[in-house]
């Protein structure tokens, strides 16, 4: 089986345009089977999850989302746009612009994060959303870093290529896991962020509390977590995403751990988090 893929720009208003890959399955698909949105880590792309599309798109239409001010992505020149629910107003927009009725949302860590906060905000039409795949992803209060001096140096993460590469080899990847031309790619798109986006993040998008939103997922979950990830641990992973959400009234969770990944696990176990997706599908 192959599938087609297209690019779109979907126009959410005067200084926001959100670059979409799209794929559809070659043999057409059952109305009911849900298209995949594919949200990237702060300092992705549409592209993030390249390696996971590629396996799941001869079965599933899937859309890899460029976050304003990401990617080809435009967003404004205003420091404070890049709020978790900036991002999910957008998202919510493209949803309703391309008319889906029925979605999972796949968010990687900053794109988790927006991923709950869309589920908790209940603005989708009835039934459209089905569930959540949250890989690594930030927890719905201030996100807890290893060692404080780290927040500091995130602000000129991305300054430059060295820099990007520095974070990814010694924070954000497994030793070993990743090819060099796949560390320069990753931190092409690092680089190549808006001002605004890249300070967004470690300015207040970690800071950001959707508690209240979180509190209010009803929908299917399942969590991957790195077995190796220094940024969002499989322990709390554990207990801050899954036993909070089966702790709730409608919550219904699951955990995964991606064995010898660290945090970019889209990019460094792609087989992995494609085939947990899939027994994931399978279930709803």
């Amino acid at each position: 089986m192959a599938s087609t893929t297209t690019s779109k720009f979907v126009r959410v208003c005067e200084d926001v345009e959100i670059e979409l890959s799209l794929t559809v399955p070659a043999g057409g698909i059952d109305e009911k089977t849900p298209s995949l949105i594919f949200l990237h880590i702060w300092g992705g792309s549409s592209k993030t999850f390249g390696s996971v599309i590629e396996i799941l798109s001869p079965y599933y239409p899937t859309i890899g989302v460029s976050l304003r001010g990401w990617g080809a992505s435009t967003g404004p020149d205003e420091p404070t746009a890049y709020k978790v629910t900036d991002f999910a107003s957008d998202v919510e927009f493209v949803i309703r612009e391309l008319n889906l009725k029925s979605v999972v949302l796949v968010g990687h860590s900053m794109g988790g994060k927006i991923s709950m906060a869309i589920a908790g905000r209940h603005l989708l039409p009835a039934g459209v959303l089905r569930g959540l795949a949250l890989v690594g992803p930030a927890p719905s209060g201030p996100v807890q870093l290893p060692d404080p001096s780290m927040k500091d140096a995130q602000v000129h993460a991305f300054d430059n290529m060295d820099n990007a590469e520095g974070v990814i080899r010694t924070v954000l990847s497994a030793p070993g896991n990743l090819a060099d031309e796949v560390i320069k790619a990753v931190a092409e798109d690092m680089v190549r962020g808006s001002r605004w986006a890249k300070y967004s993040w470690p300015a207040y998008g970690m800071e950001d509390d959707i508690t209240h939103l979180f509190e209010h997922i009803d929908v299917p979950v399942v969590v991957l977590a790195g077995e190796k990830d220094m940024l969002e641990p499989v322990g709390r992973m554990r207990t801050d995403i899954r036993d909070k959400i089966n702790n709730m009234p409608h919550g219904r969770a699951n955990l995964v751990v991606v064995e010898g990944s660290g945090h970019l696990i889209p990019v460094e176990k792609p087989k992995e988090v494609a085939d947990a997706i899939k027994q994931f599908l399978q279930m709803l």
